[in-house]
């Protein structure tokens, strides 16, 4: 063997050597990425576990379709769900796990009347859209992208769809 072919072998292994440190340093990096939003997202999932068998216990829900968290007027968590008889049920509590409202989704503002409000309000990117409690009143807290990039937040009525709130350009 001469001193080229030598080299050309030493350069070889610091690459193969380099390639592994790079893929082991990017592995590591993948892992810890992953339990770092495991351990973020455990509270939430707890909160949609206990607020999910609250809603089949308190509400008669019997399949847990969708859970919700909203906290722009205090922390209120919605689930959508079946009862028993396959009718559809949007269940609202507080954080205190008291049962806020039960209201049947064929009594919600219709998907026509969002529609037109979304035009109205030039809505383009929708970021939060939840279920909670304004005044008493069951309502959508929708936040989204206004015209120039800006977040804007929308109170909408669940039942009538009257807009109560409309804050934009934050």
């Amino acid at each position: 063997m001469n001193n080229y072919s030598t080299i050309q072998n030493a350069e070889r292994s610091n690459k193969a050597h380099r390639l592994a440190i790079i893929v082991g340093i990017g592995i590591f990096l993948l892992v810890l990425i992953s339990v770092y939003l495991f351990i973020i997202l455990l509270p939430s999932r707890d909160d949609a576990t206990r607020f999910s068998s609250l809603a089949q216990s308190e509400a008669g829900i019997t399949r847990v379709r969708t859970y919700k968290a909203s906290d722009r007027n205090g922390n209120y968590y919605s689930i959508y769900g079946d009862n028993s008889q396959g009718k559809e049920y949007l269940v609202i509590f507080n954080s205190k796990e008291k049962l806020v409202r039960r209201i049947p989704v064929n009594q919600q503002v219709s998907n026509s009347r969002l529609d037109r409000i979304y035009k109205k309000y030039r809505v383009h990117n929708v970021y939060s859209f939840a279920p909670s409690i304004y005044k008493k009143r069951p309502v959508l807290e929708l936040s989204y992208e206004g015209q120039n990039q800006s977040l804007n937040y929308l109170t909408i009525d669940l039942k009538s769809g009257k807009v109560y709130r409309v804050i934009e350009g934050l």
